[in-house]
């Protein structure tokens, strides 16, 4: 009966988890639509994105996991579709000639992994490389907003339910299959999100102010030097 309790439990987060998904990127497509900019969002850190949720969907897929497992996956990559093509929008580089050939391979190997053209075991190999993927993505989030000194196009919404997510994915993988990788890349995900969430907070709150106080100063350093 506990078992049976936890289960129904597992299920209801799962639920939940997935419903969130829905609108997790929604609020940084809508925030770089209004702002018309993708400062402070770095393209590598969004193809890092895409290959890790890539991989672990097909991983979960291949060993028929159940769907409710991972099912945000599918949807959240939908998502960073569409936020990958503003992004490339307003950097203008929707017009490079890299773009299409880097779907078609793209799809191409999906369709491979999916039809069991390319053996699964594959994905075994690669799916320990989606905790350092992951994490490497979001460091370069963070070092993005570090380094432009703004976090004005990244939305708070989008990471607050991000740690969200991946806290309830400890939970429900642990009742469902108990499987350490994807357990263990949840729980990186978690604090990296964390970690991307507090810096895009702090600029937000006090970038403006720093930015101003710079200015402030290079004004009077200026005007110091002409004299």
């Amino acid at each position: 009966m506990d078992s049976q309790i936890v289960q129904v439990i597992a299920n209801v987060i799962s639920t939940l988890t997935v419903l969130s998904c829905l609108f997790l990127k929604v609020p940084q497509i809508m925030h770089m639509k209004k702002k018309k900019s993708a400062s402070g969002i770095y393209l590598q850190a969004m193809l890092m994105e895409i290959t890790g949720f890539t991989i672990v969907t097909l991983y979960n897929y291949t060993n028929q996991y159940s769907v409710m497992t991972y099912l945000e996956y599918p949807i959240i990559l939908l998502q960073i579709y569409v936020m990958l093509y503003y992004v490339l929008k307003f950097r203008r580089l929707l017009s490079a000639p890299i773009v299409p050939l880097g779907t078609i391979i793209y799809v191409c190997t999906i369709f491979g992994f999916a039809m069991e053209i390319l053996p699964k075991d594959i994905l075994s190999y690669l799916l320990p490389f989606c905790t350092p993927l992951s994490g490497t993505a979001k460091v370069t989030y963070i070092y993005g907003i570090v380094k432009a000194a703004n976090a004005d196009a990244v939305s708070l919404t989008t990471w607050i339910i991000s740690v969200v997510t991946n806290m309830s994915r400890l939970f429900t993988v642990y009742v469902d299959s108990a499987d350490m990788k994807l357990m263990f890349n949840f729980f990186v995900s978690t604090m990296l999100s964390a970690g991307v969430l507090t810096t895009a907070m702090y600029y937000q709150m006090y970038g403006g102010k720093n930015k101003g106080q710079r200015q402030r100063r290079s004004a009077s350093a200026d005007k110091h030097h002409t004299d």
